[in-house]
């Protein structure tokens, strides 16, 4: 078994995640851009569909806009980042009077 499988499962026994906010926007890390960029996959489909679809723009409410018929989004989401895939996009802190 990989250590990919091996993850997945640890990860899908750690229980349900919490429900994200709409408006949480993730980016890819730098393991997740060298994921989508391999030819040859090494996580299910399914979460390399969410993972080819994070940009750092999309929020959450949009990807599931995105992906309407998507079940478990939220756990796709979460589990892309426990993985190190993805990160939340940082709040800007800078947003007050100049």
């Amino acid at each position: 078994m990989s250590s990919i499988d091996t993850l997945l499962r640890q990860l899908a026994s750690a229980g349900e995640p919490a429900s994200l906010p709409e408006a949480l926007v993730y980016l890819k890390t730098r393991l997740g851009r060298e994921e989508s960029r391999r030819a040859e996959a090494t996580i299910p489909r399914r979460l390399r569909t969410v993972l080819a679809l994070v940009d750092g723009r999309r929020s959450v409410q949009v990807l599931r806009t995105l992906l309407h018929s998507y079940r478990g989004l939220d756990d796709a989401l979460d589990m892309l980042h426990k993985m190190g895939l993805i990160e939340p996009l940082p709040e800007r802190w800078d947003l007050g009077p100049a």
